[in-house]
């Protein structure tokens, strides 16, 4: 069983996701049938699927209070070292301007790879809530995300996020190059 799970992960990571999902979902997701349930199954299904789909809605709010928590700091200290160049004379000491640029570049950092981490889960989500939607009428999410890659081929959701660190990083480092 675990050979075959893995097996089954390394042609997910290689591009055979229809079949390599189906395999995960039917493996580790539907662990009892509906008859060994009893007449409860479908109305626990529900619940669990709504729980699903908080679960998904609670971590895209909380990637999104991350994500004004580290813009927050970020400007802060952008802030501050633009103050501090404005004057004539340096408010802070060079090694004190230096030490804020890389405390920023570090945080830059830190925010890029907390943002990919929380793709990667709310894409774990979202790969839970299609399996789950085989077993019911309507595969809204499914539909949104075949819709998503048609119209846009594929789909980019984490490049704008991925790249609003990576601006930030890319100002630390000029500034610690170039501004004196």
């Amino acid at each position: 069983m675990l050979a075959h799970l893995k097996t089954t992960m390394i042609k997910f990571k290689n591009g055979s996701n229809s079949e390599a999902r189906k395999n995960i979902c039917e493996s580790t997701l539907f662990n009892t049938t509906k008859k060994a349930y009893g007449k409860m199954y479908h109305e626990h299904f529900l619940e669990q699927y709504k729980a699903a789909i908080q679960g998904v809605d609670y971590t895209s709010k909380w990637k999104h209070t991350i994500n004004s928590y580290y813009l927050a700091i970020n400007t802060v200290l952008l802030a501050a070292v633009g103050l501090s160049l404005s004057r004539e004379k340096l408010v802070l000491p060079e090694t004190a301007h230096d030490l804020i640029l890389i405390i920023g570049m570090f945080i830059a950092i830190v925010w890029w790879v907390n943002l990919r981490t929380y793709n990667n889960v709310l894409a774990a989500k979202f790969s839970i809530l299609h399996c789950i939607e085989e077993h019911l009428p309507l595969s809204l999410y499914k539909t949104e995300w075949t819709l998503l890659k048609t119209i846009y081929g594929r789909p980019r959701r984490a490049l704008v996020d991925g790249l609003v660190p990576v601006l930030f990083l890319v100002f630390y480092i000029l500034i610690f190059f170039f501004v004196k």
